[in-house]
């Protein structure tokens, strides 16, 4: 499953114009970022993992903050520096592939326990066939 992210213009266009704003770009992908829960909670999530991948730690003028975060969401700031939707992406991305393989893990699991059940059953069925004759 290597499909990227595709933005759905529909529901995050915002204007009368032909184009996605940055601003309903960047709400976007904070949307997948911090996942689908109540917006305080997504705001809060996502800018921890924006902090955690992108600390900024010598250029604290650009570190995430929630408040950044908050002013797309509610439509305060229009803008979006070319930089943060760059981290938003790399971030949705990583986060997209993680939920990903943890899928794939998911489904490996559950069909090496099915296995194993099936393996237990026909044993068991085997035993009882030798013994009961």
């Amino acid at each position: 499953m290597s499909e990227k992210i595709s933005v759905d213009t529909e529901t995050r266009k915002q204007g009368k114009g032909d184009h996605m704003s940055d601003v309903a770009t960047a709400n976007f992908l904070v949307e997948k970022i911090g996942g689908k829960r109540h917006v305080g909670d997504m705001l809060h999530t996502a800018w921890k993992e924006l902090n955690r991948i992108f600390p900024h730690k010598m250029d604290p003028e650009n570190k995430w903050t929630e408040r950044r975060l908050k002013s797309w969401w509610y439509g305060e700031s229009r803008t979006v520096q070319h930089f943060q939707m760059m981290e938003l992406y790399e971030t949705a991305e990583a986060i997209r592939a993680a939920r990903n393989e943890h899928a794939e893990y998911k489904a490996k699991t559950a069909r090496l326990v099915q296995m194993a059940a099936l393996r237990m059953a026909s044993k068991a069925g085997v035993g009882n066939t030798d013994t009961g004759g």
